[in-house]
């Protein structure tokens, strides 16, 4: 039976939550994988390429959720960037998320990577930083961390604390005005959003 039969013959039980990442963010998928291994009323997908370009991965995630026969009042998908710090890049996702909103595609931004959500575990910070003193912050607490390796279960206890921080964090730039989805709201995550989807019962 392939994919697309198996998913029809689900949909009276489960409905898809659709995740995209950049190419060379394994990280993402390593941890959101885990929730994958649970009995859920959902079916996580995840769309695999090799994009690094955020618009380039919106129309691939566009394909999928064509491929798949999706129904976005029904089924969530998520496009999931990085912004890195890098001016270059800006443009680049302005342009995928105005895309992804106008095809019901929920982009979820980490600024400057997702190792902000995994810092938010332990601690609240509003210290702007890059990608290397993020990921130098979280070895103060996990000093097993590494791109690439699957943290969930360090961490997992510590959801609901990361989920406030963060929550916490959006009010902090809302009220300075800062607008969420661009490289001046550093340190910022929207993965919650996405934890809290595959966290619902």
């Amino acid at each position: 039976m392939n994919d697309r039969l198996r998913d029809k013959q689900n949909r009276k039980t489960k409905r898809v939550i659709l995740v995209s990442f950049e190419g060379k963010n394994k990280t993402e998928n390593i941890y959101l994988n885990n929730y994958a291994n649970r009995d859920n009323n959902y079916n996580i997908k995840i769309v695999y390429g090799n994009e690094t370009d955020p618009i380039n991965l919106v129309n691939q995630t566009i394909k999928k959720i064509k491929d798949l026969e999706l129904d976005l009042t029904y089924d969530v998908a998520y496009c999931i960037f990085d912004t890195d710090v890098d001016k270059n890049k800006e443009k680049s996702i302005e342009e995928a998320i105005s895309i992804a909103n106008e095809n019901n595609i929920i982009p979820i931004i980490s600024n400057p990577c997702v190792e902000i959500w995994f810092l938010l575990h332990y601690e609240y910070t509003t210290s702007k930083m890059n990608n290397n003193e993020v990921i130098n912050r979280l070895k103060r607490y996990n000093s097993h961390y590494k791109k690439s390796y699957n943290i969930y279960k360090d961490i997992e206890l510590k959801t609901e604390i990361a989920i406030k921080n963060a929550k916490k964090l959006e009010k902090e730039h809302i009220k300075n005005n800062i607008k969420l989805q661009s490289l001046e709201s550093n340190p910022y995550t929207e993965i919650y959003k996405v934890v809290e989807e595959l966290k619902k019962k």
